[in-house]
């Protein structure tokens, strides 16, 4: 019995923990759920881009926005277009060709032979 008391108190601990994260969790998905980041025809039909080593693949173009997959070297890539979000960073739609995840990467975070920009999204 004592076993399951201590689990329980551990339980509505973590649960007291937890809240405050998701309150900020909240705010983040503000930006990370707004409609322009749906957008992102597919504008470019060259090969010049390649993912850097573990560049986070996001759900929009934040830092705080949900990792839904990983670009690693060697891996392919499919680049849409490009945006820039609320704080001036350059962000790409892309999809990650061999495990199939797709989303926003950091411009900074994914190799370019040149300074190739990809054509805005909207």
């Amino acid at each position: 019995m004592t076993r399951l008391v201590g689990a329980a108190a551990m339980a509505a601990g973590a649960l007291t923990a937890i809240s405050p994260m998701t309150a900020g969790s909240a705010t983040a998905a503000t930006h990370c759920t707004q409609a322009k980041w749906d957008v992102h025809p597919d504008k470019i039909s060259t090969g010049t881009f390649s993912w850097g080593d573990g560049t986070a693949i996001r759900t929009a173009g934040y830092t705080d926005c949900t990792v839904v997959g990983r670009g690693y070297q060697g891996q392919g890539i499919d680049v849409h277009c490009s945006r820039v979000n609320d704080n001036g960073l350059e962000w790409v739609y892309a999809r990650n060709t061999s495990t199939g995840a797709a989303g926003w990467a950091r411009y900074d975070a994914v190799y370019t032979t040149g300074s190739v920009l990809p054509p805005r999204c909207s």
